[in-house]
């Protein structure tokens, strides 16, 4: 007997609430309805590229993780008179989702105007363009991060922070092992390795905390 796993289960759920077949469910995600009865059934675990497609249609990806919250992601209204005050940061290079890269050009990437109402944490602020795909499927290459370079009484267990190597600036999320005694920077693509970090090293440095992450569509 094949028991389903709970992220199958709600796998199911969710092409139940949305009243599609097998067939018109794979084809709105993507795959073919062999594979994606293999996902439902609990045969093969959901891969990342699947969870992005459920993030795409609305998919609350912290509901079919753990089942806690929402089946979809909620929109909040916002008020109009946030984006009555904006500020102008300047994009000042790549930052890695996967292995360190370069960045700091010399000129700027760009510039972007954010409503100073979005951002929750103190300036000074560090902004960069996403390449790569270790913390997919929340942050994704292309992706505009911004992060604060000021997280004074901020706890930084379990937070995304931006940090500096020798081989250039990375994004990850900073996780406490205390029974271990170990820190670890922690991918959310499961396909990518944690790093260890120690605090007061001088290879690995943290150099911010995210703020707002901003994603771009229908630009192509």
């Amino acid at each position: 007997v094949l028991v389903m796993s709970n992220m199958s289960s709600r796998l199911l759920s969710i092409r139940k609430n949305m009243k599609l077949t097998q067939v018109q469910f794979a084809k709105k995600i993507g795959t073919s309805q062999n594979v994606y009865t293999r996902y439902e059934t609990g045969k093969i675990d959901i891969p990342e590229q699947m969870k992005r497609e459920l993030h795409r249609i609305g998919v609350n990806l912290n509901w079919l993780l753990t089942g806690e919250g929402s089946m979809y992601q909620e929109l909040q209204q916002m008020d109009a008179s946030i984006l009555s005050k904006t500020i102008r940061l300047p994009i000042v290079g790549e930052i890695a989702a996967g292995e360190p890269c370069v960045v700091y050009n010399e000129e700027p990437l760009g510039h972007i105007d954010i409503p100073t109402g979005l951002l929750h944490l103190a300036p000074p602020y560090l902004v960069f363009r996403v390449s790569g795909q270790s913390m997919e499927p929340h942050i994704l290459t292309g992706d505009i991060v911004i992060c604060s370079q000021d997280w004074r009484d901020v706890d930084v267990n379990n937070k995304i922070m931006a940090f500096r190597t020798d081989d250039g600036i990375t994004i990850k999320r900073l996780v406490e092992d205390a029974k271990n005694r170990v820190t670890w920077l922690m991918p959310i693509n499961h396909e990518f390795t944690p790093m260890p970090y120690v605090a007061d090293s001088e290879e690995i440095i943290m150099i911010g905390m995210l703020d707002i992450a901003i994603r771009q569509y229908n630009r192509g």
